[in-house]
């Protein structure tokens, strides 16, 4: 590999050149020098400008000296295409539709990255103004202010329009994670849920810093008892909080909820100071706070000594759509969530009223009944960012294909709020899909498998009362016969 000079403005940069990777990664090496967006860089070698994709025509001399024009900024925004077709909405929302959301360019074993960007972007909470971007740079954390601008662009209609639904290149954000967390080598596979805490513990810091207590959103509060099962000893009651639940999977786990409990009911052992010994202890573990959202790691990978690899366990996990946390809680949150969870019966009536209504109605007045039911708070008063009713809704999930999780492939699946469909995000690919083609990432084989999983509280309305139906008169039921006229004289 050669080590040539860059020169740009008038800076000199000494930098080692791998050609059998793509020119793309040499200008990220630059960008990560220079600040200066691949896409605005200029190479010149000899000569001849360097493209992005091969390095065909293109010599390289040991200690040559390559020249690089560009400048530090955001590329310039084109005038937006909305203002220009104000006069076509129905075409424009069309085209929109085809665009957007737009996916995530792969720069070399990124889909681990890709896939937690794109699920997070699915959090509304997550999505900041121009204003509170603001306060976000004040924290000078390069890394978390590439994030927050990165998760903007993913949920800005406007650019997917304008750049035709190119995916988004997320280079800064790629190279500032690398030097926030070493652990994370630039364009080599990693893990998926790794990434995914790391993202969080920064974003959650800068946030918090910046005014925005996002923590309260995924914070889960547990409580633990601890008894001797060799004596009646009772160990001090532990209090620890985390920001993901995790699904232990063996041999008897078939279904997300067991993996969890398995998880919460643990044999350990400890010192009894009645037996002046180690004796066997058992751990029970119960949900005292829940967030808005729950995230799940399902305990895919385990390291394996022969091969010295994190070797990945392809057991199918049955997870459902809608999840009920309630039997993992602590009596006393328990009695706490009854008063929203007995919404959800007069919900389900209301929904069933309207629909009997309908079937006795013409079209015209049918069409006149619709959903008019109002969203209640999903928090406790006295706790922004909890769950007041302990039912979740799937929002999203990172699935991964191969055998190993520093190999393979990482993509995400996502119910967007926006239209309620389920779309595979496959790097800069975004399809469609249907609910079918989620539960079938339960794993089993080399398909995808489910890894984390994204919950979001469920939203309960509450329905007003419907108008008296109206009564159908004796009259209104007869129908009139025809009268029989006699032939004869």
């Amino acid at each position: 590999m050669p080590i040539v000079n860059v020169k740009w403005q008038k800076e000199k940069y000494v930098v080692e050149i791998d050609t059998s990777a793509p020119p793309m990664v040499f200008k990220a090496q630059l960008f990560a020098l220079t600040q200066v967006l691949p896409e605005r860089q200029k190479v010149v070698i000899l000569g001849r400008t360097l493209g992005d994709d091969d390095w065909e025509g293109i010599t390289l001399k040991e200690n040559m000296t390559i020249m690089m024009m560009g400048s530090i900024g955001e590329i310039p925004k084109a005038p937006t295409v909305l203002e220009a077709q104000q006069q076509n909405i129905g075409q424009q929302a069309e085209e929109i539709s085809s665009l957007y959301p737009c996916g995530l360019a792969n720069l070399g074993n990124t889909c681990y990255f890709n896939s937690c960007m794109q699920m997070l972007k699915e959090v509304n909470e997550l999505i900041l103004t121009p204003t509170d971007e603001v306060k976000i740079r004040e924290q000078n954390d390069r890394l978390c202010h590439n994030l927050a601008t990165l998760l903007g662009q993913l949920r800005d209609k406007d650019k997917a329009l304008r750049s035709k639904g190119d995916p988004i290149k997320p280079f800064a954000s790629i190279i500032s994670l690398s030097e926030s967390y070493p652990q994370f080598e630039k364009f080599k596979q990693q893990d998926a849920n790794e990434c995914f805490v790391a993202i969080m513990t920064n974003l959650t810091r800068f946030y918090g810093m910046a005014g925005y207590p996002i923590d309260k959103l995924f914070k889960i509060q547990t409580e633990t008892n601890c008894k001797c099962l060799e004596t009646e000893e009772v160990a001090e009651k532990k209090t620890e909080s985390a920001t993901q639940l995790t699904c232990y999977v063996n041999q008897d786990v078939r279904f997300l909820q067991t993996g969890i409990k398995a998880g919460f009911e643990q044999e350990v052992e400890r010192n009894s100071a009645q037996l002046g010994r180690d004796a066997k202890w058992q751990n029970h573990t119960l949900i005292s706070r829940l967030p808005k959202y729950l995230t799940v790691n399902i305990n895919r990978f385990f390291f394996k000594e022969s091969s010295k690899t994190n070797a990945k366990i392809l057991k199918s996990v049955q997870f459902p759509i809608s999840l009920d946390a309630y039997d993992l809680c602590t009596q006393e949150l328990k009695d706490k969530l009854v008063t929203r969870r007995a919404d959800i019966k007069l919900e389900e009536d209301a929904k069933l009223e309207r629909e009997l209504r309908k079937k006795v109605l013409d079209k015209e007045q049918a069409d006149k009944i619709f959903d008019d039911g109002v969203a209640l708070p999903t928090e406790f008063e006295s706790d922004p960012g909890s769950n007041n009713s302990g039912f979740y809704e799937l929002k999203g999930i990172i699935t991964h294909k191969g055998r190993s999780s520093q190999d393979g492939h990482y993509v995400a699946w996502l119910r967007s709020a926006e239209d309620n469909k389920w779309r595979l995000f496959d790097d800069e690919h975004v399809t469609i899909v249907d609910e079918e083609a989620i539960l079938k990432t339960s794993g089993g084989g080399d398909w995808h498998s489910a890894y984390v999983l994204l919950y979001e509280a469920r939203v309960i309305k509450q329905y007003p009362e419907l108008p008296p139906a109206p009564v159908i008169s004796e009259a209104d039921n007869v129908v009139d016969e025809p009268m029989e006229v006699s032939s004869k004289p």
